[in-house]
């Protein structure tokens, strides 16, 4: 597979530079620069994955105003809104009984000290961290009946609309327990469902080229099964989804295109300590092995020029060399990559879609696309 190091070997090479150029900040900053690029510069076919949320069904419950914005409410504490009568507050923490409101507080008076009878629902729906964007969500048990809104409609649809269960409008907002995003959708869930949807992920950060004396050091064996044992060695957690790259006894792994190539590589599925690593697939591992980890690169085959080629342009960029030259390359690796990015095939294929209600698209013009 593609990775880190090799992308950092190929510039050390195409730059003709030394051993020394690996540990230089512009070659490195060159490769994550075109990483972010050439990922994010379209929705590529190899990022698009399934997510899921499961709603959580509303209760009723009573509030009772201990001042302060704190109310006794006693259930599940699960629920990020709490609407009495037509109006509605945000939910800080729900806790022993105790819920407390947050910036959108009922105003004064809404709470009776007396107890008054309230709906406590839930509305947003943290979305995956690797999150980018995503196609319209789909319920359950039929094809989706809600539509997108922006976050402003969002607000006032909130505001006046004290609707519950699907057809759901939906919207990404800013999650404000992480640093995500979250699915907010209307109107509020009354049983539990799964929601489904196709989303772009991002990839897989770059961390690890290789070259680092906490990537290499020291030697390796197996020990039985998936098991790497250490000696020396600087695993460490972070390096979980990095690739294991095992050289000989006597020399590290190099690119497979180097006179001495590495014999094998796996992924790490799990750092036990720091002289011990699970791997995905066990391989013959004799003891004292050289061996050395670096990330990879998350893209598909396809693009595995692009990535070189942007590589190259930052690399002369950064080093004001010319960049104008590998941009022509780059931009003709590129438009390679995203003719290649073809999963399935359009022509064959039905015009018409149909749903589990049994309408279809609307009839077209004889001989119409």
């Amino acid at each position: 597979m593609l990775t880190y190091f090799d992308v950092v070997e190929h510039l050390i090479t195409s730059s003709f530079g030394g051993p020394q150029d690996a540990e230089q900040r512009d070659i490195r900053t060159a490769v994550q620069r075109a990483y972010a690029e050439v990922t994010q510069i379209r929705d590529w076919a190899y990022y698009h994955v399934h997510g899921r949320v499961i709603t959580t069904p509303s209760e009723s419950v009573t509030l009772i105003d201990m001042g302060s914005n704190t109310f006794d409410a006693s259930g599940s504490g699960a629920h990020d809104r709490v609407r009495v009568g037509e109006r509605v507050a945000d939910v800080a923490s729900w806790s022993m009984g105790i819920l407390t409101t947050g910036p959108l507080h009922f105003p004064a008076g809404t709470v009776s000290a007396n107890g008054s009878q309230a709906t406590a629902y839930t509305t947003l729906y943290p979305l995956p961290a690797d999150f980018r964007n995503l196609d319209e969500p789909s319920s359950e048990f039929h094809w989706w009946s809600g539509i997108y809104v922006t976050p402003d409609q969002a607000m006032k649809l909130e505001r006046v609309s004290n609707t519950s269960g699907p057809p759901y409008h939906w919207t990404i907002v800013k999650d404000p327990d992480s640093d995500g995003w979250a699915l907010k959708i209307f109107g509020y869930p009354t049983s539990e469902e799964t929601i489904d949807f196709v989303y772009r992920r991002s990839p897989r950060p770059l961390r690890y080229s290789g070259h680092e004396a906490s990537a290499r050091v020291g030697t390796i064996s197996r020990a039985a099964s998936a098991n790497v044992i250490g000696s020396g060695t600087q695993f460490s957690s972070d390096m979980v989804g990095s690739i294991l790259r095992v050289g000989d006894t006597t020399n590290l792994p190099g690119p497979i295109t180097s006179i001495i190539p590495y014999k094998s590589e796996t992924r790490i599925s799990r750092v036990v300590s720091g002289t011990t690593v699970v791997t995905d697939a066990s391989s013959t591992i004799a003891s004292s092995t050289k061996y050395l980890i670096t990330d990879p690169i998350d893209v598909a085959p396809h693009m595995h020029n692009v990535i070189y080629s942007a590589a190259e342009y930052w690399l002369a960029r950064i080093r004001n060399q010319k960049p104008d030259n590998a941009f022509a390359m780059y931009q003709r690796d590129l438009r390679l990559a995203m003719e290649m990015d073809q999963l399935a095939p359009l022509s064959g294929r039905s015009p018409e879609v149909w749903n589990d209600h049994g309408w279809r698209s609307p009839l077209k013009p004889d001989g119409g696309a």
